[in-house]
């Protein structure tokens, strides 16, 4: 599922930039489809009720494949801005049910192992996804990822078997989203996760367009985001046995700090070699952070409670994906090289997050 989002994710700046638009725009195109995202993830145990778990990952699929190819041939502003927000209505379903599938079938006390093999395949198509789209568009052109990015989308047709066919239980979204964050340590998960987001969308969002005043090209943008993919992959397992003999999120203060000390570094890299290197820094710094979240809340949520909590947890997230690439878009008009830069405060704002809730007596 990830490769249909990363397989676009190098050339998604490059391509909007190539139609005239400015950094502003482009980071408000690539983070609108966010806006949607959240939408949906929080109703996606409304739509599992009626469809079913299967039936929901099929349309997700099914709905984000044709969003994504109008995307890929739209002509004015309103199909790019529109096409985006469909995309991301529909990708939103996936999340949240996918979560939910992976809690459910884990025995207590073994989710951090299970998410970390999780974020291990996810890690497979972050690492893929990046090289393979910047390979087409230097050999075809910046729109080929895009359509490749549609048909992948359709990939979970073929799989929607290995899902269960489950019909979520009715629940008021309302009611649970108020029991949820009735609960501190709930709600400081989602916030640490909506920060961790912010700080990649804004890695994400402009890494391209500075590596491009680096001349490098599409393919090695690509590779970029591959060596960062990497060594996040490589180090999940490693993550998942780390989180089963100590599964405090207090460790993870250090990582966000260092994880965003690397990525300011990159304005001061000026070679494919300095840059690689960094991303694969910042891949390995950062590895325990999403399996650390999702095992936490897993094991502090009742299966009743797992797709509103996961939806929440991922529309948390995605408010991150939203706001990084529009505040870089904003700081961008001053230098490319300050959506790096401010990542550095925001990782500083989930230590001390991180920090208030120790006080409290709460294990975030």
């Amino acid at each position: 599922m990830i490769l249909t989002i990363m397989v676009a994710q190098p050339v998604l700046p490059l391509y909007l930039q190539e139609r005239g638009l400015p950094p502003v725009e482009v980071g408000l195109l690539v983070g609108i489809m966010s806006l949607s995202i959240i939408a949906t993830e929080l109703g996606a145990m409304t739509v599992s009720r009626r469809l079913g778990r299967r039936g929901t990952i099929l349309l997700g699929s099914l709905g984000g494949a044709t969003a994504q190819l109008w995307f890929a041939f739209a002509a004015t502003r309103p199909e790019w801005y529109l096409s985006r927000l469909l995309f991301g209505a529909f990708r939103g379903l996936l999340w949240p049910v996918l979560f939910a599938e992976g809690a459910d079938a884990t025995p207590p006390g073994r989710h951090g192992r299970a998410f970390a093999t999780f974020w291990l395949y996810f890690g497979v198509g972050l690492l893929a996804g990046p090289w393979i789209g910047g390979w087409i568009a230097d050999a075809v052109n910046l729109r080929a990822p895009l359509v490749l990015s549609a048909g992948l989308a359709l990939v979970p047709l073929a799989l929607g078997g290995t899902i269960s066919a489950r019909r979520d239980a009715p629940v008021s979204l309302g009611a649970a989203l108020r029991a949820l964050r009735r609960r501190r340590e709930v709600v400081s998960v989602w916030i640490l996760n909506a920060l961790h987001t912010t700080i990649y969308g804004l890695f994400s969002t402009f890494l391209p367009l500075y590596a491009t005043t680096q001349g490098l090209s599409a393919s090695q943008i690509g590779l970029l985001f591959a060596a960062g993919s990497a060594t996040f992959t490589a180090a999940q397992l490693p993550a998942g046995r780390l989180l089963e003999e100590r599964p405090a999120l207090a460790r993870l203060a250090p990582i966000y700090l260092a994880r965003a000390a690397a990525m300011a570094a990159i304005p001061l890299a000026h070679t494919f070699a300095g840059l690689l290197a960094l991303n694969g820094l910042i891949g390995i710094v950062g590895a325990v952070v999403p399996a650390a979240l999702s095992a936490r809340l897993a094991a502090v949520t009742t299966p009743a409670q797992s797709v509103v909590a996961m939806g929440a947890h991922n529309a948390a997230a995605d408010v991150g994906f939203f706001v990084g690439p529009v505040i870089g878009g904003i700081v961008a008009d001053y230098g490319l090289a300050w959506p790096f830069v401010i990542t550095l405060p925001i990782a500083a704002g989930a230590t001390v997050l991180i920090r208030t809730a120790l006080r409290q007596g709460t294990s975030p």
